[in-house]
Order: structure tokens, then sequence, then C-alpha cells
């Protein structure tokens, strides 16, 4: 899980074209009083941290909650809210503001959740359309007004959106938040047993080791590990540590010496460029979302002194 960086002018942008999606005319007075133009701002920009106390606010109003869930969440018969930001802009000559227009914007290549899958965005002339699903990390079932808050939908892949999340009621006391928390600073991968002992992928595992000594931090990212099935997922991936392994037998400080020694152009760009790109992997942390499975290869790569 890679913690996600974002500009403040994506979210403005994300506000002005979303918001007109809230159909204000199917509210009683009642929803009208309290759901002004600068209240469903504050929804739409509340921080992970606001939360709670926006939540509790809201639920203290006593407003009717089938009517805020055709508002903001959108069901058949009302296309407003969630349902028509996640849907295709099918209008000839004018291009409206849709899920697509976010994601391409965020320009998040790889799941936060898991770093295991792709979730790049393409959109062309022939109609050929992916994204990234967009996870309510508060569940819009539970938290219909929450359903278009920018920080509340997560850009992810199928895989942890669709299988294994699913249901899951995620929380902020429980779980891991990726526009809030650093995950790669809590947890790193490593082995069961010492790699350099290790010949096939039957003599070890994939196990999440912690660095952090925030005990509440670490227990929310092990409910995370345990719930997006994070260690099973990695354990199909042995091939890549022990290929990593090989590396380690075969490029040892000899060797990446002659490498510097007899090649101008690695010379000028130095040792660590060189372990990097023999590792497949860049050496900053803040690099780690480029790639699919960048956070494994780059936590046993270390433990292996290869970077």
């Amino acid at each position: 899980m890679i913690k996600l960086k974002v500009d403040e002018s994506i979210i403005d942008e994300f506000y002005n074209g979303v918001k007109g999606y809230i159909n204000k005319t199917i509210f009683t007075t009642d929803e009208y009083s309290y759901f002004t133009d600068k209240k469903i701002e504050q929804i739409i920009k509340c921080k992970p941290k606001d939360f709670e106390s926006l939540s509790i606010e809201i639920e203290a109003q006593s407003l009717n909650q089938d009517i805020i869930r055709k508002t903001f969440v959108g069901e058949k018969g009302y296309n407003n809210g969630y349902k028509k930001f996640s849907s295709k802009d099918t209008t000839k000559n004018k291009i409206h503001y849709r899920a697509y227009s976010l994601s391409e914007k965020l320009n998040i290549d790889v799941c936060p959740y898991c770093n295991k899958n792709y979730t790049y965005t393409i959109v062309n002339k022939s109609k050929q359309y992916t994204r990234p699903d967009f996870d309510h990390f508060l569940a819009k079932e539970k938290y219909p007004y929450f359903a278009l808050s920018f920080y509340n939908l997560i850009p992810s892949c199928q895989v942890c959106n669709r299988t294994l999340k699913h249901t899951i009621e995620f929380s902020l006391d429980n779980y891991i938040h990726p526009y809030q928390d650093d995950f790669n600073s809590i947890k790193k991968f490593t082995t069961n047993k010492p790699l350099v002992l290790c010949t096939n992928e039957d003599d070890f595992k994939i196990v999440f080791e912690d660095k952090s000594d925030n005990e509440i931090l670490t227990e929310k990212a092990n409910n995370n590990i345990k719930d997006l099935a994070l260690e099973l997922q990695y354990n199909k991936h042995k091939d890549i540590v022990i290929e990593l392994k090989d590396k380690y037998d075969l490029y040892n400080d000899d060797s990446l010496q002659n490498i510097l020694k007899d090649t101008n152009v690695f010379k000028k760009k130095g040792e660590k460029y060189i372990k990097s790109l023999i590792m497949g992997v860049n050496e900053k942390d803040e690099n780690i979302n480029k790639r699919p499975l960048s956070k494994l290869i780059k936590d046993i790569s270390e433990e292996l002194d290869l970077l």
C-alpha cells in the first residue's frame, strides 16, 4: 500500500466537476436547509481526519437517509451523485467531468492498496476504456453523503476493490488510509528464513516485518494485510524473490566495479544507478508506486544489500 499525494488543484477541479451531480431538487425542506452549497463543498473536500466529526454532525440532523442516498449515491431512476460520476460520458460534442477525468489527473498507474496491479487510465477515440476502480474507503451504503467525497474515493485495482475488500467495512480507526498514512514506513517485506540460505521457492515464505514503533499504526497495517490478503497475494510472486537472490549471487562488488570501469556511460551515472537498473526498481521511496511489485523488490534488495 502506497501513500498517495495530490495537488490541491486536482481537488478543486474535482469539486467543480461533481458538485452539480448532487441534485438538490430531490431534497425536502429539511435536507435543503442543511445541505447548503458551502456544506456540500465541505463534504466533497473533507479530509480523512475530519470524516468522523462531519459524519456525527450529519447523523445528528436526523435527515431522510433514502433522499440522501438518491442524491449523493444515485440509483435506478436517479442518475445523480456517484452513479453519474462513475458513468461514461455519452454526450456528443461535449465532455463532462467523470471518473475518467479524475483518474487521468491523478495519474496513478499502480494500485495503492496492493502495489501489485496496474491501474492506468486509457480513453481513446475508438471507445476503448480502462481506468482504476474507485473504492469507497467508507462504504457508500453506510455513509451515502461521502459517496462523492474526494478522499473517500481510492483509485484501486478490481482485485482489491471487488474481490478482496468488497463488503468488508473499513474505518479510519482500524485501517490504513492511502491518502493519510504511509504503509511503506510502517511495514516492510522480508522472508521467514534468511534468503541467502534458500535455493528454491519451497524454502521460504514472503512475510511482513514491522518498521514502525507506533503500535496503533502497526495494528491498522496488520488489518490491511489480512483483509486484502497481501501475504497470500505476494507469496504467488516468490519467483521474483528468487531472481533477486540470483542477482545477489551474480552481481558482487567486483562485477559492479568492472561495469563502472569498462562503461563510460554507467561510470557517469554511478554505482547506485547500476544497482537500481539491475534490480529493476528505483531506490527512492517516493517512486515505489511507479511499477507493480516495486516495494517487494526494493525491500528484498535492501535486505540483500543490493541497493
